[in-house]
């Protein structure tokens, strides 16, 4: 997730892995944003919660886990069948 500093307006960045944690202890505390100190001037950004989660990818649903399943086993299938077409 990029950030720009609201006071000296420098660009970093919070890693995936960070917001997830962060998410996590906001969601069981109640608390409703994040303090990010700016690494270059030291100041306090706040990011909100509903930022955060914009940011964060989605756990993929069982719909669609399902679906990667049957199309990785479809193309194992495939290439067995191939190798045994290329042994003969």
């Amino acid at each position: 997730m990029q950030i720009r500093c609201y006071r000296c307006n420098w660009n970093f960045a919070i890693k995936r892995d960070e917001i997830a944690f962060v998410l996590e202890a906001l969601e069981e505390s109640g608390g409703n944003h994040y303090d990010v100190p700016c690494p270059r001037c030291r100041t306090t950004n706040k990011i909100s919660i509903e930022q955060m989660r914009r940011a964060v990818p989605r756990p993929p649903s069982e719909v669609e886990v399902e679906e990667e399943v049957k199309e990785h086993e479809e193309e194992k299938v495939e290439g067995e069948s191939e190798e045994e077409k290329g042994e003969d």
